[in-house]
């Protein structure tokens, strides 16, 4: 090879070198629907992270759909991350202000941060859209007892069994809801009884 030829080639391999680069840009070839269904498939095989991940794809993606962020928060409350569940939750509501799923949940990480009072509104807001929810009433009773609201808490809780089937852990939480206002009322009873006369 002759000085010019290695010169030649030389030069083409530093052109080459310095080409421009190129800018590939990807598309996500999954819905926001699809990416809420994987979601919930890695939710089930407990891997939350990956949910968590796929849940914010989705809400991104389509940001009127306020399924994802309720989805969202729910692995938040199972991962006992109360205030993260919280904001997943209200965002959800900011998108449909009447989903009686997000109000429900938002009143029960509520309760889990001692928000009693707020949470029972959302939890009273929630039950005025569906009445003979069982999960709801419960979460509606749970909020009522919370704020020492014995009477209203006992009539939420027996309207639940009402519509509660007749076994599984819904129905343990109610019935505990129900011993919670024997329990409480017997100590108000019993407070009010020691008070002092005026």
């Amino acid at each position: 090879m002759t000085r010019y030829n290695i010169f030649l080639l030389f030069f083409c391999l530093i052109l080459a070198a310095c080409s421009v680069p190129r800018i590939v840009v990807l598309s996500d070839p999954l819905t926001a629907q699809e990416h809420n269904d994987l979601g919930v498939s890695y939710e089930i095989m407990g891997e939350p992270e990956l949910a968590l991940k796929e849940y914010e794809l989705a809400f991104r993606q389509d940001r009127n759909w306020d399924q994802p962020l309720i989805n969202h928060g729910n692995v938040h409350a199972g991962l006992e991350n109360w205030s993260l569940a919280e904001s997943s939750y209200r965002d959800a509501l900011k998108r449909n202000p009447d989903n009686p799923e997000a109000m429900n949940n938002l009143a029960y990480v509520l309760m889990k941060q001692e928000k009693n009072k707020e949470a029972l509104g959302w939890s009273g807001r929630a039950e005025k859209i569906q009445p003979e929810n069982p999960a709801i009433l419960n979460t509606h009773g749970w909020a009522l007892l919370k704020t020492e609201n014995y009477g209203e808490a006992e009539v939420v809780f027996l309207k639940a069994l009402e519509f509660s089937p007749d076994e599984g852990p819904l129905r343990e939480r109610i019935t505990q809801g129900l011993k919670g206002v024997v329990e409480g009322d017997g100590y108000q009873a019993e407070t009010n009884k020691n008070q002092p006369e005026q």
